[in-house]
């Protein structure tokens, strides 16, 4: 399977990507606005793309490229007509209309949305999209707020690279004019000394801030009994849960959605699929005076979640891999991605596609017995799918207890020089860059064929 980061920068050049979280446009990471250049040259953030949608920063961070987002399947012809030069550019769409992306010499403006205006009557035709701006390129979507109920994936219109232009040459349909953001304001409450009762601060300080004892004493209480329910008839998935959940996933008002987008999206690599509803209702009991939805509703959205998580999780395993994975029992299935992502994991203190899981822990992620658990990684290595470095020790009185180490062996080959390469991870993929097309990597010893080079950073090849 190739890699979408190289593939995106083979055809952009030298641009600055986003991860955002999965079926969702929301950057992944903090003040991504400011990301630059350099940032793409870190091993370990090009490893956060994996599972991840792709954007791009536009504007000045990535060299002037900009994008023209067009809403509507019908402007599209209409702004064409108008600049045949569009034609030879990187077009994408999803859903409606898509995105012209270009190359801007000199200055441009500043992102700003678009309207035009048609027989008195005014509306949006799309974005201007430039400095502090993305857009997404590589992924899966679902938009609920514009009513959609299934994801739709980004796609190439026309698949190669942007044009260079300047913004003086672009010609847009008569009537479409620039209307520019409002800057979001924030409202300043002036509080004079005289005035600093506590009465006068109650509409100067927000709501939050003013939860009672009594609320605060409900939203511990509804956190021990929801934890209490789940230790009672889930004994295994009560012990990991402050771990996997609670340490990742923190409740806020209004932030629901996010959370089951992306702990289902988490959850489903880390247990079994039947456990997964069941953390993120146990989630939802903890701190449910946060939100405004119902359990059911909750649990209908995460289920939902869950399927089209499933789904996109099989696509995005290589052939061979599908074949052996769709051959296997549900439990093995479950083990499969708990394995398999912990081997894909970027570790500087271990070998590459090594892990550390011990019986018991597995068990508590199956929800089976450890003696299960155990029996599905000797079934594992009779597959071949596993190799056993190193046993694990139990622990015992003045013992501590140590994980076993593992190897995920699909699909790893040995190449002519004798060096182990495997095909199993899209993360560890031994290929490299040349001129626009992946090729093997020269093993240990053996040089470059002459007039080659490698142009994509180390990062960048160690990431796939």
């Amino acid at each position: 399977m190739s890699n979408p980061v190289v593939e995106i920068l083979g055809l952009l050049g030298d641009v600055v990507l986003i991860p955002n979280y999965p079926m969702t446009k929301k950057p992944a990471i903090k003040n991504w606005q400011k990301a630059t250049r350099e940032l793409m040259k870190d091993g370990d953030y090009l490893q956060s793309f994996n599972g991840k949608n792709i954007g791009v920063l536009l504007g000045a961070a990535s060299g002037g490229l900009c994008t023209i987002d067009l809403d509507n399947d019908s402007d599209v012809e209409p702004l064409l007509a108008k600049n045949p030069r569009l034609r030879e550019t990187t077009r994408t769409k999803r859903v409606r209309g898509c995105n012209f992306w270009m190359y801007l010499d000199g200055n441009f403006p500043r992102s700003t949305t678009l309207q035009i205006t048609e027989k008195g009557v005014a509306r949006h035709f799309g974005e201007w999209r430039a400095d502090g701006n993305q857009t997404l390129i590589h992924g899966r979507v679902i938009d609920k707020g514009k009513g959609e109920t299934e994801p739709t994936e980004y796609k190439f219109l026309s698949k190669v690279s942007p044009i260079h232009m300047r913004f003086d040459e672009i010609v847009f349909p008569e009537h479409v004019s620039f209307r520019e953001r409002e800057e979001q304001r924030t409202n300043t409450i002036r509080l004079s000394t005289g005035s600093c009762g506590t009465a006068s601060l109650n509409d100067c300080v927000p709501t939050s801030l003013h939860n009672t004892p009594e609320i605060i004493l409900r939203s511990i209480l509804a956190r021990k009994e929801a934890l209490k329910a789940l230790a009672a008839e889930h004994p295994n998935l009560a012990r990991l849960y402050p771990t996997i959940v609670e340490a990742r996933f923190q409740a806020q008002a209004g932030a629901r959605n996010d959370f089951v987008v992306n702990a289902v999206t988490f959850l489903y690599r880390a247990v079994a699929k039947r456990c997964v509803l069941v953390l993120t209702g146990c989630f939802y009991d903890c701190n449910h005076l946060l939100f405004k939805d119902s359990r059911e509703k909750h649990l209908k959205e995460a289920n939902s979640m869950l399927e089209s998580v499933a789904k996109s999780y099989i696509e995005s395993l290589n052939a061979a891999e599908r074949r052996i994975y769709d051959a296997l029992p549900e439990h093995e299935q479950d083990a499969f991605r708990i394995c398999r992502d912990f081997a894909s994991l970027p570790e500087p203190k271990r070998q590459p596609l090594t892990f550390f899981i011990s019986f018991n822990h597995l068990a508590d992620r199956l929800g089976l017995y450890p003696t299960q658990a155990q029996r599905i990684m000797r079934q594992f290595q009779g597959y071949g799918l596993v190799k056993s470095l190193k046993k694990g020790t139990r622990r015992a009185v003045g013992v501590k207890g140590e994980a076993g180490t593992w190897q995920w062996l699909l699909n790893r080959t040995t190449d002519s020089c004798g060096q182990v390469a495997t095909t199993c991870s899209p993360r560890r993929k031994k290929r490299t860059w040349h001129g626009g097309s992946l090729e093997r990597r020269p093993c240990v010893g053996e040089s470059m064929p002459a007039g080659e080079r490698c142009d994509i950073p180390a990062a960048i090849r160690d990431s796939e």
